[in-house]
């Protein structure tokens, strides 16, 4: 059983990553955008316009295509000018 609660929260960690667009299903044509997902709070997403997080089955998911992501840091856009270095972009002094 705890291997399935930490699946699910493994797998909504992917889901609910700040950027995702999702519509409320209590307040339908609302869009909002998730800034954060924390399993450790509840309930654990936490969005943009809204001062109260929610929870993964309040939301509707919106597509949206084309968006990518640094798979090392799952949390972070890819950029072209990262804020911390890592062992692929090498400090310049």
């Amino acid at each position: 059983m705890a291997e399935q609660a930490t699946w699910s929260e493994a797998r909504e960690m992917t889901v609910y990553r700040p950027g995702q667009k999702v519509e409320m299903k209590h307040r339908p044509g609302v869009i909002d955008t998730v800034i954060a997902y924390d399993p450790m709070m509840v309930p654990p997403v936490m969005l943009a316009s809204d001062p109260q997080p929610r929870y993964p089955e309040e939301l509707i998911l919106i597509s949206q295509p084309g968006m990518v992501f640094d798979w090392l840091h799952p949390w972070s856009k890819v950029t072209s000018n990262p804020a911390i270095p890592t062992s692929r972009h090498l400090i310049k002094s």
